[in-house]
């Protein structure tokens, strides 16, 4: 979802457990989805876990979302509890509610986290936009503003492979890079970006957006996505994945309108070697015989407890240091390994002096894939990108910003996982696909 609807979903959720009808109930949402992923992540920062995520689709039953098993509506155990609480948020909403009703759900045990935005709406955003827009030319002047409005931080890292390409082709005397947070803005401190502006509030992302479709004359904006969906006349967005229509193909032409030659350029990493072998002595980790395990991801499938756990304790069993990406409560170490939470500016570097990273995909594994180590990197077999699986569309290789990691579909339920990925750690890297096992 838009980061201004996450904050007013997070709202919504805070206002009902303020009122008491989250906790001591049985928690499910419906629908997998990256919007799902933000909505448990919120959840747990109340200290709340769902049961299960249900969805209707045969191929997504049976996998984890957030490490969480997706059943089907027709398994829940005795559906119409009084304890049972249902969150939705979804353009189907009324095909959700309508399906939970026919099981004996009330309607007061449905909570819906979706809204129209109203015309109203729509106008309120243009003029806070419009107030955004003139804080900014009051404090760069009347410049290119380069808007990068989502979250994601791998998003951030691939704009900042091309960022050399373009300037070289495109020159500019000075501008603005707009992001909306602070992970975002050290994705973008490893390039040579200038005047990068952290917005104050996710929301004002999308007055903008909304100010510049209102009167685009008076706004030089340029959004750095292929198909931002808040921009509704742009259709692109449905071709992704289509016919070899990957990643990098629609973000090289249309975001940056580069030649077909034009390949991604890794930074080049500053030496913070010295300041991260005292961190490594104080947390007893091992340089190069270190391993780092990232079991979050906001937009593809994920693996459970069950398997980091699993796969955590063999490594320790090899003699590896074992740790977790970790942010806090949110996204918890793996059981038995040490917590690490380190700057995005640093983070090839973290994993070039570790040795090791297994990860299933997200927005990191852009941002350490050019590090020199082992990564092993995991997709869900049956995840899906629009037109293409997340692996066609997303793997490292194709996309242009590494040869030599292990890139690994996995199968719901697959006992001999840990074996492939260990098995990686000590062979040369290449794409070993395991769809259909």
């Amino acid at each position: 979802m838009f980061d201004y609807k996450l904050a007013q979903v997070e709202k919504r959720i805070g206002r009902l457990v303020k009122k008491g009808m989250l906790h001591s109930r049985k928690l499910y949402v419906f629908g997998v989805s990256e919007n799902t992923r933000q909505i448990i992540q919120i959840l747990r920062s109340y200290g709340l876990e769902p049961e299960h995520v249900l969805d209707n689709d045969k191929r997504k039953q049976n996998t984890y979302c957030c490490g969480i098993l997706v059943i089907p509506v027709e398994e829940i155990p005795d559906i119409g509890n009084e304890k049972n609480r249902f969150l939705i948020y979804s353009a189907y909403w009324t095909e959700m509610t309508a399906q939970l009703r026919e099981q004996g759900v009330k309607k007061s045990q449905i909570h819906m986290l979706y809204r129209d935005e109203s015309l109203g709406n729509c106008l309120y955003y243009a003029a806070m936009g419009k107030r955004l827009h003139e804080r900014l030319k009051k404090k760069y002047g009347d410049i290119r503003i380069f808007l990068c409005p989502y979250t994601g931080t791998g998003d951030i890292y691939l704009i900042g492979t091309f960022w050399k390409q373009y300037m070289e082709r495109n020159p500019l005397e000075d501008y603005v890079f707009v992001v909306i947070s602070k992970a975002c803005e050290k994705a973008a401190m490893l390039f040579d970006i200038k005047n990068i502006e952290v917005l104050q509030k996710k929301m004002e992302s999308c007055y903008l957006i909304q100010y510049f479709m209102l009167c685009p004359d008076k706004v030089n904006l340029k959004i750095l996505n292929d198909s931002w969906a808040q921009i509704h006349t742009n259709p692109l967005e449905w071709f992704r994945g289509y016919k070899g229509l990957e990643f990098t193909p629609l973000f090289r032409k249309f975001v940056f309108d580069l030649p077909e030659e034009a390949k991604p350029e890794h930074p080049v990493f500053r030496d913070v070697r010295e300041e991260l072998k005292g961190t490594f002595e104080e947390l007893e980790l091992k340089e190069g015989h270190t391993v780092i395990l990232s079991p979050y991801s906001n937009t593809l499938a994920d693996l459970p407890d069950r398997f980091w756990n699993q796969l955590a304790g063999r490594l320790k069993e090899m003699g590896f240091a074992v740790c977790t990406n970790s942010s806090k409560d949110t996204e918890p170490a793996v059981k038995g390994t040490i917590p690490v939470f380190f700057p995005l500016n640093t983070a090839p570097q973290w994993v070039e002096m570790a040795g090791y990273f297994i990860g299933v995909r997200s927005g990191f594994c852009d941002v350490i894939s050019g590090a020199r180590a082992k990564k092993v990197i995991l997709y869900g077999a049956h995840d899906r990108f629009f037109n293409a699986s997340s692996f066609e569309y997303f793997n490292l290789k194709d996309m242009g910003l590494c040869e030599d990691a292990a890139e690994i579909e996995f199968e719901s339920g697959d006992e001999k996982l840990i074996e492939k990925v260990i098995d990686q750690l000590g062979e040369e890297h290449g794409i070993c696909n395991y769809s259909g096992i």
